[in-house]
């Protein structure tokens, strides 16, 4: 990504695109979104592969928002990023793919640990360090995104979809998890 990203930057400075001041920020720029991008496509490439496209865009639809703003263990590079990434999506859909549980037992799984995220409350991370009104913001953020995960998981038992409050527990059990996982390893 690096070699990339420089490659593009270069191009663009040497067009006279950019400035060299801003050489860093658009080099940052251009990073994170070919990792982004590399990541969205690999999630879906993995979605069409095992033939559920849409269980993994709900999957994104919970996951992304309250890692966020939730925050959680990071992992020091993003190749390891993009492989535990990888596995999580990968498990969470084989798992709903070939896997039954009980309505109340996922919707059970799915409140235990979204309670345990909001006890954990948004986790820092020290190379980004969060100011008391910036963790007020994640903290409410992150609340609105478990309210609203909420109401869903009660629709979802409601209407007896079981795969997708499954697919809803699966998710808050990883994200449970990093959140702990981040906690300890930043204290």
């Amino acid at each position: 990504m690096d070699y990339i990203s420089k490659r593009l930057t270069d191009y663009i400075l040497n067009k006279g695109v950019i400035e060299e001041k801003d050489y860093d920020i658009y080099n940052y720029g251009f990073v994170c979104f070919l990792e982004v991008a590399l990541s969205t496509l690999t999630s879906i490439i993995i979605a069409l592969f095992l033939g559920m496209l849409r269980p993994c865009l709900f999957f994104f639809l919970i996951f992304i928002p309250m890692r966020s703003f939730g925050g959680g263990l990071h992992l020091s590079c993003y190749f390891a990023c993009y492989i535990a990434s990888c596995l999580i999506l990968t498990v969470t859909l084989l798992a709903v793919k070939y896997v039954t549980l009980p309505l109340f037992i996922s919707f059970s799984i799915y409140h235990f640990f979204a309670t345990l995220i909001l006890l954990t409350g948004p986790v820092d991370h020290p190379n980004r360090t969060v100011d008391d009104f910036e963790n007020n913001i994640f903290k409410k953020k992150t609340n609105i995104t478990i309210f609203v995960s909420t109401v869903i998981s009660i629709l979802l038992l409601f209407y007896k979809n079981n795969s997708y409050l499954m697919l809803e527990a699966i998710v808050f059990v990883f994200l449970g998890i990093t959140a702990i996982a981040g906690k300890l390893a930043h204290r």
